[in-house]
């Protein structure tokens, strides 16, 4: 079983890290990173996407920038969507952003900006959220269509804080 961890096949749980850290015998220091600023763009996300390590930490930051968002006034969260966020440094990721700024214009009755159809926005290969054949299933029954057409398989649940 550690194996798998090992090989970076499975990520653990809070409480397995902290037996696997015991057993070790040693202790760790956790850093948690959020986006800063009640404000934040999809410029900064993408940089942070760009910087981090795993893809849990990028769902991560994804769901905390879309929390961010559902919390400001409507007419005062488009421009952080409307300037071109560059590259996640990731094809899958950059797929994502394109959706996610799409999506959230959706919910906010206004155009998307430009940049969300770029042609790196799209992915010629299917790629989930979450890569688990129970969630694949909601994925493809509940994927918004701004991921969809971009092959793009996220649950509207996972959305669900716009």
């Amino acid at each position: 079983m550690i194996s798998l961890y090992e090989r970076g096949l499975r990520e653990p749980t809070w409480p397995t890290f902290l037996r696997l850290l015991a057993a070790a015998g040693a202790a760790a220091d956790v850093r948690v990173v959020a986006l800063r600023g009640e404000h934040v763009s999809i410029q900064e996300l993408a940089t942070h996407l760009l910087n981090s390590e795993s893809d849990s930490t990028r769902r991560r930051l994804v769901l905390d920038f879309v929390g961010r968002y559902a919390e400001l006034e409507p007419g005062s969260r488009l421009g952080g969507l409307l300037a071109n966020p560059g590259s996640a440094g990731d094809a899958r990721w950059d797929a994502l952003l394109g959706g996610l700024a799409e999506h959230l214009c959706f919910y906010d009755a206004v155009d998307p900006p430009a940049w969300t159809s770029e042609d790196h926005r799209f992915l010629d290969r299917p790629w989930y959220w979450v890569d688990l054949p129970s969630v694949r299933r909601h994925a493809l029954l509940g994927t918004p269509t701004a991921f969809r057409r971009r092959n793009v398989w996220i649950d509207r649940v996972d959305l669900d804080r716009v």
